[in-house]
């Protein structure tokens, strides 16, 4: 061993024993104090914030008083929660969740569905739909011949179907022209 590492050794052993001596462990703690207040980390500070938002400060007794809600108390309140939603579960069946139709697409969506539940198909190929939008549909919601793009209209109602409908969803054919269904989900 070195000459350092031995002068070392004994420091460290000097500043032991003299932690030991009330006098200079009340020195040693103002100072360790001093340096947490005025620390640029601001550690007090954040650990009252960490003990006020973990119910930890001691305040907690004064449940009258209007307070920022601490993390326990939000756990708690949302266990309620769970727990009425358990044992309340909703048991009206999915069709009666579903949108009323307000606009004329999402009338033509509503038919094309409900036409699609007729059929007893599990799917509508793009054919089918705007055979079903030219022809089928009510005299007030029928394409005419005279519009241009009856695409977008077709693109519009689809989207239209799913937003408003649970057991419905939009896919794309794997082989040739990959044309969009209206698939009906069970």
């Amino acid at each position: 061993m070195s000459i350092c590492t031995i002068t070392t050794e004994e420091n460290v052993k000097q500043f032991l024993e003299l932690i030991k001596k009330p006098e200079i462990k009340a020195v040693l703690n103002l100072i360790v104090e001093n340096i947490l207040a005025t620390s640029e980390l601001n550690v007090l500070k954040r650990l009252a914030a960490l003990e006020s938002k973990l119910g930890l400060n001691g305040f907690s007794d004064f449940k009258d008083e209007e307070h920022e809600q601490t993390i326990p108390e939000q756990l708690s309140i949302l266990a309620e929660r769970i727990d009425a939603i358990e044992s309340n579960p909703i048991s009206c069946p999915i069709d009666i969740l579903e949108l009323k139709p307000t606009t004329k697409t999402e009338v033509r969506a509503s038919l094309l569905v409900n036409y699609l539940k007729d059929t007893g198909n599990d799917h509508l190929n793009s054919h089918e739909i705007i055979h079903f939008l030219k022809s089928k549909l009510p005299d007030n919601c029928k394409i005419n011949e005279n519009i241009q793009n009856i695409r977008k209209v077709k693109q519009d109602v689809l989207k239209a179907a799913v937003s408003m409908y649970t057991n419905v969803l939009l896919n794309k054919k794997r082989s040739g022209r990959r044309e969009v269904r209206l698939v009906l989900n069970s």
